[in-house]
């Protein structure tokens, strides 16, 4: 498995994430408080973002696990990246905004890719991408009521289920979960 690797998130899961549930002062407390416990330094090359003449040390990435027969998309932690490996993480806005190229060379860099090697794995994630778009997924947030997670577990489990009947709502305007997503 390579260091850096790309995590594309199915397209029918856009825009659903920790923002959308935190308040800007909750993700703020968070981002920072993983920030603090990493030294504000990259999780995967140790870099910073001032080390690539970026205004910012640090960036926090949501780790997910995909329960590809369930159809379940697991929140399971927060990464602390600088920009350069946040970047890779999300290839495909990459490429969308001018900045493929570059990300491209980070993840050849971090992984010791070769060009050919490079491609494949990202035809690979694009493949696995594709797959999962194609479907309405259920979103498992009780990460955010663990020990790991510095917010009141109370205030936590109010916020996740008001996004859980968001969620539901939007499900049922849009399909079933493990519904073909008709976005995708």
């Amino acid at each position: 498995m390579p260091k850096l690797q790309v995590e594309l998130v199915p397209s029918s899961q856009w825009g659903s994430n920790m923002r959308d549930i935190l308040t800007r002062s909750q993700w703020d407390k968070v981002r920072k408080h993983f920030y603090e416990l990493n030294n504000n330094e990259c999780q995967v090359c140790d870099q910073t973002g001032f080390d690539q003449n970026r205004s910012h040390a640090v960036e926090a990435h949501e780790q997910w696990e995909y329960d590809d027969e369930k159809l379940i998309q697991k929140l399971v932690g927060i990464e602390v990246l600088c920009p350069e490996c946040h970047r890779c993480k999300h290839l495909g806005r990459a490429l969308k905004t001018g900045a493929g190229r570059k990300a491209l060379s980070h993840l050849i860099s971090v992984n010791g890719f070769s060009e050919a090697e490079a491609q494949a794995y990202v035809q690979s994630t694009f493949a696995i991408h594709a797959l999962r778009s194609m479907f309405a997924w259920e979103m498992d947030l009780d990460w955010m009521l663990t020990e790991d997670f510095p917010l009141d577990k109370t205030l936590m489990e109010g916020r996740i289920e008001a996004h859980r009947k968001k969620r539901a709502a939007k499900i049922i305007r849009g399909g079933g979960v493990g519904q073909p997503n008709e976005e995708a």
